[in-house]
């Protein structure tokens, strides 16, 4: 049986907490912010926030906060897992350390109804409210298990729990926000540390009916501030103390979501709320007979930022503003406003989380993920594709390009661009954005040019230099010139050049020159011959380089190969001597070779006739190499060119398959470009295309901007309302989009309002309620058409209010040749838990005006269709508690053709071959088979197991991927060795459990790469999937001989170094579903293993050194090195 090898292709991107403090160094300002599994840990400095490293937690981040003891000089970091393990971590030496670690969980606790808090006290006592009917009080000492005891604590519908600052260290005073028949009060108590027992202090009985946040005020002022949604009080935690209550129209209807305070005094705080809207809290603090004491409240107005979850005031009018819904922000707050907004945005970190949907498109070839991204004004649609975007900028319309050399006359900036054809040259002058052929110099036109640049630049350089098969020409802007040929009477065939220092080697046949390009005092020009050598073959192809690939210093050696005996010489300059000869891993002619560094690592690249590209680790000091590593970039000969991104260098290879790559963690990134194919390419800095690339592919010349270079790459569409479900319709190239839109009191640009086209429609249903209390902010649904391009919206179809589009599948249906848009509506009132009424709506796109959308038939059904799938051109609908099929008639009209009933919720559907799998709310999965000939439904498979369902894919047929609703994973398969049930159906056996600690909420089977051809670990059937935290995993299969191999790796790496949790692997992988377990079994940490890849080359090797091969398969590598080559396989198929 195969295993199931989890990895992520995308980590988590959503914010779940962030904290400020000085955790790395007693004189650092550290931004620490909590994604999914890990904590980036962020220096602030002048240049702006420097990652400095990255802390891997066994467990789902639940929260965070900073401790200092009394005897510590730096902040310590509280950390606290989905699964109550708990940690306390502090920074020494450049490295993590845990100072304290242990479970919180109570074991016949019930969990909190609506609070989870976390408080610490100014001695650092920590006080957990996670469970009812007691709160948890930790004492720790640094390199013990933690110490905890609970107190109890009887309040009802607890809203906020937090210590109070009271200036003394032996006072443990919590203020508490709980509500009882009487209303909603604020308490202060005491904890008596001896009787372990909380006595009343004093109570505020009767404040706001909906206040829910509580701002503890720092000693000397003390007390605390309480948020409401139209009020802010201020409540002093001493008998006689103030009372200060505030309102303004800026608090109506305000829903506070987080809170930072700015001064240490603790006089200006930071508040956000739903809207996005931040503002400034300011308390007018006087000093009176008993201290200082608050008198007044006011509160400012800032700006809007994304909808935050948490805001940290940094230094200087820096905040951070992380975000679950939107993409988290670094702005400054100014003193002048720009309009009405004091903000600027400093800087934008994309979060493409929480996932609600995902599909896979083919676009240009290339796969792309489509997400239905984020929630209200931050709503978006997000493309997300393995590979690099070309934004074109112009084009020309010129054939046959064979080369493209940019030229910078006598200038800071190119303003000349020398085209080589097959035939001749070209020379187009760059004015603004247009071009115009020009002849400057000696350039010579009638033949093709091979190379072309200025020298002894970059730039207010007069010295062109040009090179064709005939001669080296180099050339001055005062009309002076100077020719080379080579002295064996053959033509050149391959050239090199630092046109800084002026150094160029050609090749003519089996010789090879270095030349020196000289320009004396009195602007004479010189062409001097410093060395020659005479190969044993004809040369392939050449480079010259020097250390760290840095064409401002001289380059130092020459790397080439040769024809017939496929061998790679490194030779020394000037004088051409020999230093290192190895043969090449293949017998095909190498066609392009490139010497360079990247991230401090030189490397060595060959490119192969047949589409192959070698590369070695290259050792300049030594002239020795590594063992190569073979990668495919295309079918045909690929040709390797050095280009600038953003002052950062790459390598782009020019073939069938384009390719650019890059260095991330000192590893080599092969990553896909957006064209299908590039004949030659080159950098180009003019004073209109700034920072691009000119790409021909034979029949144009394109300029265009790069996308940043990373290995998965992010483009975000604002639709600025909720996003609920995407489809595609390659025929009429659209995506349909069902979005969710709230009205607001404040200026909105809403995705559906800003359609070309609009309309309407309603359910024809008898009744419609008019009972309903709802006193929220109406919200209306739509069903959108973007234009796969642009995203423009097309056309904006609009429901009444309380119904909502919760579906929507593109395809063709049964004796129609054209290819709909199918809806799935439902009624959703707010006092209902269940629809009971929804449409199925059919909708198409005209293919030639496609701003007309029009409703061919819609049926009123009982109930909400939560998902729709097409099989055999019939539509199969999880409608509540049934799954029904509708066939399409002759007369464009739904008909219902058989259903089943056998759940309690299906929340979603796969369909393959003839085969249905559905996921139920509770009763996990079931496989239904559709009997053409019979026309019904039979359930022939299901799973006893109670899962919580969230959504399902298959595997095979007979194997299946599900995702549920306690964070995990699973898989079932059909277990035929066991009899048939009573009621004729197979059990669906678990084959393994997995937990991930993100609420899976799609998966679809995809890949955003083609598994390599010389990959050594073959995999199949991969499916991706989207999480509540942004994730973007995959589950591939892996063939059972591999499972032991992988196993003992996973197993090696986790107990080479022991996690900051201090607890098991396999404990933070165990399912869990309430008081259920199950250990992990059927999956391999992909996560884990590939982790590896991010070390010390020596330290992975020492590890993998370790790793037993009891029970492995012979076949299987036991080397080190070779586990290790495995592993950079398996990381290259995401």
């Amino acid at each position: 049986m195969p295993i199931s090898y989890c990895v992520s292709a995308k980590k988590a991107s959503v914010v779940v907490e962030s904290v400020v403090g000085n955790f790395t160094g007693n004189d650092h300002v550290n931004l620490l912010v909590a994604r999914g599994n890990r904590i980036e840990v962020k220096l602030v400095a002048p240049e702006g926030l420097k990652n400095l490293c990255e802390i891997p937690i066994y467990g789902q981040v639940l929260t965070m906060a900073l401790v200092k003891g009394k005897r510590d000089t730096r902040h310590s970091l509280v950390v606290i897992t989905e699964k109550w393990h708990m940690a306390i971590l502090a920074h020494r030496d450049g490295k993590t350390i845990t100072r304290a670690a242990g479970s919180i969980a109570d074991q016949t606790g019930r969990a909190a109804d609506n609070l989870f808090s976390l408080t610490i006290h100014r001695n650092g006592l920590i006080a957990i409210r996670a469970f009812e009917g007691s709160v948890k009080m930790i004492q720790w000492e640094s390199g013990t298990d933690l110490r905890h005891f609970n107190v109890r604590f009887d309040y009802p519908n607890v809203s906020d729990f937090k210590f109070i600052d009271t200036g003394e260290d032996d006072v443990y005073r919590v203020a508490f926000i709980f509500d009882d028949d009487h209303g909603k009060h604020l308490q202060f108590s005491d904890l008596n540390m001896q009787e372990k027992e909380f006595h009343t202090h004093l109570r505020q009985a009767s404040i706001a009916a909906d206040s829910s946040f509580l701002i503890p005020v720092p000693s000397p002022i003390s007390g605390v501030i309480v948020l409401g949604p139209n009020s802010v009080l201020y409540k002093s935690s001493e008998h006689d103390g103030d009372v200060v209550p505030y309102t303004c129209s800026l608090l109506d209807d305000t829903v506070f979501t987080c809170h930072s305070i700015v001064d240490r005094s603790g006089e200006r705080f930071l508040l956000s709320d739903i809207d996005g809207r931040l503002m400034m809290m300011l308390l007018n603090v006087a000093e009176g007979s008993s201290g200082r004491s608050v008198k007044d409240i006011r509160i400012d107005y800032l700006g809007e930022t994304s909808i935050a979850d948490s805001v940290n005031y940094i230094d200087n009018g820096v905040v951070f503003i992380g975000s679950r819904l939107g993409d988290s922000q670094l702005i400054r707050l100014m003193n002048v406003p720009n309009g009405e907004s004091y903000i600027v945005v400093l800087e934008t970190y994309s979060n493409i989380g929480p996932i609600r949907d995902m599909i896979m498109v083919e676009s240009d070839g290339q796969p792309q993920l489509v997400t239905c991204s984020g929630a209200e004004k931050d709503g978006s649609l997000r493309v997300i594709r393995n590979g690099i975007g070309i934004d074109e900028l112009a084009s020309v319309d010129l054939a046959g390009v064979v080369g493209i050399f940019p030229i910078r006359l006598n200038s800071t900036s190119d303003n000349y661009i020398i085209v080589s054809l097959a035939e001749d040259t070209h020379v187009l002058q760059i004015t603004g954005e247009e071009l115009e052929e020009v002849q400057i110099l000696q350039i010579d036109t009638d033949i093709p040019t091979m190379f072309a640049a200025t020298l002894f630049g970059p730039d207010n350089s007069g010295i062109v230099l040009q090179v064709t098969e005939k001669q080296v020409r180099l050339m001055s802007s005062d009309g002076r010139s100077q020719f080379w040929e080579p002295t064996n009477g053959e033509a050149i065939s391959k050239v090199s050049a630092n046109t800084v220092h002026g150094q160029v080697i050609v090749a003519a046949r089996d010789f090879v020159y270095c030349l020196s390009c000289i320009v004396d005092e009195k602007g004479e020009l010189e062409i001097r011959l410093l060395a020659e050598k005479q190969c044993h073959e004809e040369i392939a192809c050449l480079d010259i380089s020097n250390e760290g690939d840095n064409s401002t210093n001289p380059a130092t050696f020459l790397v080439l190969t040769l024809w017939r005996t496929f061998s790679m010489e490194i030779l020394q300059l000037p004088d051409l001597k020999t230093v290192c000869q190895t043969d090449l891993p293949s017998k095909i002619v190498p066609r392009s070779i490139v010497a360079t560094c990247i991230e401090d690592v030189h490397y060595l690249l060959v490119a192969f006739g047949d589409g192959a590209l070698v590369y070695y680790v290259f050792d300049i000091v030594t002239g020795t190499h590594g063992e190569p590593k073979k990668s495919s970039v295309g079918t045909r000969p690929p040709s390797l060119h050095r280009v600038r991104n953003k002052n950062r260098q790459h390598l782009f290879v020019c073939s069938d398959r384009p390719v650019i790559i890059f260095s991330s963690s000192k590893k080599l990134v092969f990553s896909n470009v957006n064209v299908k194919v590039v004949n030659t390419v080159c950098s180009l800095s003019s004073r209109a295309y700034r920072d691009c690339l000119v790409i021909s592919d034979g029949s144009s010349m394109v300029f265009g901007t790069v996308d940043d270079i990373q290995k998965i790459h992010v483009r975000s569409i604002p639709m600025g309302e909720s996003v609920l479900r995407v489809a595609y319709q390659k025929t009429t190239g659209t995506y349909g989009v069902c979005s969710s839109r709230t009205e607001s009191k404040y200026e909105r640009v809403f995705a559906s309002k800003n359609a070309v086209a609009t309309s309407q429609s309603k359910p024809k249903i008898n009744t419609t309620r008019t009972d309903i209390n709802d006193t929220s902010r109406p919200s209306f649904s739509s069903f959108m058409i973007l234009d796969q391009n642009t995203f423009q919206v097309l056309h904006s179809h609009e429901f009444a209010q309380y119904e909502t589009a919760v579906s929507v599948i593109s395809g063709q249906l049964s004796n129609d040749s054209n290819t709909y848009y199918i809806v799935g509506t439902g009624l959703i009132y707010p006092d209902e838990i269940e629809t009971k009424i929804g449409r199925l709506i059919v909708f198409e796109v005209d293919d030639v005006e496609r701003t007309k959308l029009r409703l061919v038939q819609d049926l009123v059904v009982r109930g909400s269709p939560l998902a729709i799938r097409i099989l055999n051109g019939k539509i199969i609908a999880a409608i509540n508690s049934s799954v029904r099929m509708f066939e399409w008639t002759a007369e464009k009209e739904l008909r219902l053709e058989c259903s089943n009933f056998n759940n309690v919720c299906a929340l979603d559907l796969k369909v393959l071959n003839e085969e249905v799998a559905v996921a139920d709310v509770m009763r996990s999965v079931s496989l239904l088979s559709y009997r053409v000939m019979e026309g019904n439904f039979d359930e022939y498979a299901k799973d006893w197991n109670s899962e919580w369902m969230v959504t399902c894919e298959f595997i095979t047929a007979e194997s299946i991927l599900g995702g549920e609703a306690h964070l995990n994973l699973f898989t079932v398969e059909i277990d035929k060795s066991r009899p048939i049930t009573d009621d004729g159906r197979y059990v669906l056996e678990s084959t393994g459990f997995w937990y991930i600690g993100e609420l899976p909420k799609v998966m679809v089977k995809a890949t955003l790469v083609a598994q390599p051809d010389d990959i050594s670990i073959e995999y199949s059937q991969p499916i991706m999937f989207g999480t509540n935290q942004g994730t973007i995993g995959m589950v591939v299969q892996i063939d059972d001989k591999w499972k032991k191999f992988l196993v003992a790796i996973e197993k090696a790496i986790a107990d080479s170094e022991k996690n900051s949790m201090h607890i098991e692997h396999s404990t933070y992988r165990t399912f869990v579903f309430d008081k259920r377990q199950e250990p992990p079994s059927g999956f391999v940490d992909g996560d884990l293993i590939e982790s590896i890849l991010d070390m010390d080359r020596s330290a992975a090797i020492e590890i993998l050194g370790k790793v037993s091969d009891k029970g492995w398969d012979p076949s299987l590598p036991t080397d080190p090195i070779e586990i290790l080559k495995v592993i950079e396989d398996l990381a290259r198929m995401h």
